[in-house]
């Protein structure tokens, strides 16, 4: 059995903490900054297998001053010498589904192949509702468990994953959803020969017709280890298992212990999504 552990990047001493603000102390992220280092390489030379962080941004309390997913990975990631940096997660209703492809493949190659991402819907209220996307879908938690936000957020949660895995998994697609549509125009406004020449999903007229995917691929094939995050309800912990279960084709799935200490269910490296297009709704190339 594999141990992670998980950091929220709380820059501050207690006392310095309820002085107030000390999210805005230079002096203390610096601080944070090196303790996160030496933290990194400890749990590496104690045989831990990873190490997770969250996505929390307008922190100036201090005690969640995680906000950018890649850059702090990547900062953990200097001071490991074998262990996983595991980005969980991304706000699904904070990002675009084809930038945070793009960015999952991208870190998986920074990182050689030593990273896990999770894709989660976002509860923290004052951050989401100022980063969103779409006016239409915000932030969850208890205060709306079951109503009509909470509904709307896991519809789209659910898309966004499923474009998220399918721009890894394809070298190009299309798709047409509730909340997503790609490709989002039909036609390019100017000729640009590299894309006929040299690519694929763009005719000779400049019409669009898929998306050319993502580049880089993902390192790790299929694409990285895919964690659910903290899991708050029942609802979610069945959609990461039945996503899992569908993708692989029932040959490869395995259980693990989530970064918060709950159980959930991880697409390993090395599954077979590319082979079950029977399980994604729309998906080319």
């Amino acid at each position: 059995m594999d141990f992670d552990i998980f950091v929220y990047a709380t820059i501050g001493r207690r006392r310095e903490l309820e002085a107030g603000r000390a999210g805005l102390r230079a002096d203390l992220y610096q601080r944070i900054l090196d303790e996160l280092g030496a933290l990194v390489r400890f749990v590496d030379d104690a045989g831990y297998a990873g190490v997770g962080h969250p996505e929390h941004h307008l922190q100036i309390e201090g005690f969640e001053i995680a906000n950018d997913p890649g850059l702090l990975s990547m900062w953990l990631g200097q001071h490991r010498r074998r262990l996983r940096i595991i980005t969980c997660g991304f706000v699904s209703t904070t990002h675009n589904p084809l930038r945070v492809a793009e960015n999952i493949a991208t870190l998986d190659h920074m990182h050689r192949g030593r990273f896990g991402v999770g894709l989660v819907r976002g509860y923290q209220a004052r951050w989401v509702e100022n980063f969103k996307v779409r006016q239409d879908v915000g932030a969850v938690g208890y205060w709306n468990r079951g109503g009509p936000d909470d509904y709307r957020n896991r519809g789209y949660f659910e898309e966004f994953v499923d474009i998220v895995v399918t721009a890894l998994t394809h070298d190009t697609f299309s798709y047409e959803g509730e909340h997503w549509t790609f490709p989002a125009d039909d036609r390019n406004p100017h000729e640009h020969g590299v894309y006929t020449d040299f690519g694929i999903g763009v005719d000779d007229d400049m019409t669009i017709r898929e998306i050319g995917s993502i580049a880089p691929r993902p390192y790790q094939q299929p694409h990285p280890p895919l964690y659910s995050g903290f899991t708050g309800s029942a609802a979610t912990a069945a959609f990461w298992g039945a996503t899992a279960a569908s993708r692989s084709c029932s040959e490869g799935r395995r259980s693990c212990t989530g970064l918060s200490g709950m159980p959930t269910t991880r697409q390993p490296a090395g599954s077979v999504a590319r082979s079950c297009p029977e399980n994604r709704r729309v998906g080319a190339g």
